[in-house]
């Protein structure tokens, strides 16, 4: 059975993200194959059970999501990928990883909750990070520093230090997202994610604010009315990672919680978020705010690499 998907308002060779999570399938669709450029691909929650050789036609792709699908089995077709860094395969039915992994270019792979009895680890001792938790044989995380094809090292994935800036106003929101936060830091352990209910009595609050920012390298904005009516977060925390963003020395996620009309003067305008302002979390059901947030992380994991 062919699940053909349609991508409104792009050519096939403009779309680098293509999301097919939750859709029942049962294998993956066919013309998925055509769009060439495609850098990121979420099939989790589905029921795959085979990736087929056609899957080498995404040459472009870095991030692959299979968690929680039937896979009992794993194609080497997936390990030729050449630009392939992130593989989840967390909550199959997967026993063995065929040996040409060992060719592969990952950084992560994300083999937890399946049936693995045993894993040859000369077969993954080039990847970053491998995740076995919950598994027969194993419960945790391998971490090591990788050796390329000359020998050297390989650089181990940066800490992202994620700073939060928000309106207390909309403290809902920023429970939502540290519930998401959260569930990522179990299998990534380089993020650390920072908001002001961090700081304890006796440290004096401008200056941890001032600190946190200034070591960040991510800065997720929760914006809404309250957000850029605020003095303080427009002259401490805005402008200055605004500032730091010219220099290149964080990247600015806005998450629109709520609907505002000074976007391009704030300078927040040019900045992707996960949901448009027109589409604001305050103005979504609950299961599209959760995938918007479950979107979000799936952008701060491809930072990583």
């Amino acid at each position: 059975m062919i699940y053909p998907i349609k991508i409104k308002g792009k050519t096939k060779a403009q779309v680098t993200k293509i999301n097919l999570s939750g859709k029942g399938l049962e294998e993956i669709p066919e013309n998925v194959y055509e769009y060439v450029n495609v850098e990121k691909l979420d099939l989790s929650h589905n029921k795959i059970k085979v990736i087929p050789k056609e899957i080498v036609k995404l040459r472009k792709l870095r991030s692959l999501d299979l968690s929680f699908n039937d896979l009992t089995v794993l194609q080497s077709a997936l390990f030729k990928l050449p630009k392939l860094r992130t593989l989840n395969l967390h909550g199959n039915r997967l026993k063995s990883i065929p040996k040409q992994i060992a060719q592969s270019k990952l950084d992560i792979l994300i083999l937890s909750k399946n049936l693995f009895n045993e894993i040859n680890e000369a077969l993954i001792k080039n990847i970053d990070k491998v995740d076995i938790v919950d598994n027969p044989m194993h419960h945790g995380l391998i971490e090591q520093t990788p050796i390329d094809d000359h020998g050297n090292k390989r650089k181990k994935m940066k800490k992202l230090n994620i700073f939060i800036s928000y309106s207390h106003q909309d403290a809902e929101w920023l429970d939502r997202l540290e519930v998401h936060l959260k569930g990522l830091s179990k299998y990534y352990n380089e993020i650390d994610a920072w908001d002001d209910r961090r700081i304890r009595s006796s440290q004096e609050w401008h200056k941890e604010i001032e600190k946190a920012l200034q070591a960040s390298n991510i800065a997720i904005l929760l914006v809404s009315a309250d957000f850029i009516a605020s003095d303080y977060i427009q002259n401490n925390e805005l402008q200055p990672l605004l500032d730091k963003a010219k220099e290149n020395d964080v990247k600015i996620i806005p998450v629109f919680v709520g609907p505002t009309a000074f976007l391009h003067e704030s300078g927040i305008d040019k900045y992707q978020g996960p949901n448009k302002p027109e589409k604001t979390l305050s103005e979504c059901t609950k299961p599209e705010t959760e995938r918007y947030l479950a979107n979000l992380m799936n952008d701060i994991k491809t930072f990583l690499n």
